[in-house]
């Protein structure tokens, strides 16, 4: 949580991608969807969830975080009247069981225990409500639990969090190149023909948008993280099935990770 609450009170910034980015990660919900609903987020970060939420019309959106992040996110949401950051634990919720729709987007593969924690979040929704998740997937991120997450484990994660954003600005330079004079161009070109062939085309096209400061708290966020689950999509079924979801919708994003919706 240290590392997590340091990064989001330095990577601050706002971007106008960030409801798209958003909805691709919940979908098949909608900004309609949250209409005079109360909503609950699991692990808010700086927040940015909470406020587009709370702009598309939710009744009330808490927040709830257990990092100093929260302090970012208030400061984030502190003029919406709808709109309430806690700083809590996702295992002990201090919240009633009156959700009517909870989501966790990018939090809960970074829990000790993500099966747990989704429980947890499932345990607030109301009868007839509704949650969401997206977890980085196993299938296709082979190379990253073989290569990258003993590197993240045994070093990037143990080293000053300020450090660490000065030595990442390495790899997100190769990044940023890579998606701006590669993988965007020939995205563009003969309908995508070419660039299909690409190495991990649709996650780096999907942030080919993003500039220099965005790519780069996309990457420190997989060098700092302390513990990074990647879940097999039979795993992550289990989940819904465990709470006794219906009218569940799992699907493949971006070829890398899985984003799932049910009623509860």
């Amino acid at each position: 949580a240290a590392n997590f609450g340091w990064q989001w009170q330095h990577f601050t910034q706002e971007d106008q991608k960030y409801a798209d980015q958003f909805l691709g990660w919940i979908a098949p919900v909608t900004p309609e969807f949250f209409k005079d609903k109360i909503v609950l987020e699991g692990g808010c970060g700086k927040g940015r969830h909470t406020h587009l939420v709370a702009d598309w019309g939710a009744k009330e959106v808490i927040g709830a975080d257990l990092s100093a992040a929260v302090e970012t996110a208030f400061a984030a949401t502190r003029h919406l009247d709808n709109a309430h950051i806690i700083q809590a634990d996702i295992y002990h919720l201090p919240i009633k069981k009156e959700i009517d729709y909870a989501f966790s987007v990018g939090v809960l593969h970074h829990l000790p225990d993500a099966h747990r924690g989704f429980l947890s979040l499932a345990s607030k929704v109301k009868p007839g409500g509704h949650l969401s998740a997206w977890v980085y997937g196993a299938e296709n991120n082979e190379w990253i639990t073989r290569w990258v997450s003993p590197m993240r484990e045994r070093l990037t994660s143990r080293i000053n969090p300020g450090a660490l954003l000065h030595v990442s600005k390495l790899p997100t330079a190769f990044v940023y190149l890579a998606t701006k004079l590669i993988y965007r161009p020939l995205n563009r070109v003969a309908g995508g023909a070419v660039a299909r062939h690409l190495f991990y085309n649709n996650y780096l096209m999907a942030i080919s948008g993003f500039g220099w400061k965005e790519q780069h708290t996309i990457v420190f966020d997989h060098l700092v993280a302390p513990t990074a689950h990647y879940i097999p999509r039979g795993a992550f079924e289990q989940w819904w099935r465990d709470i006794d979801a219906t009218d569940v919708s799992i699907q493949w994003h971006n070829k890398n990770s899985w984003r799932g919706f049910g009623r509860v």
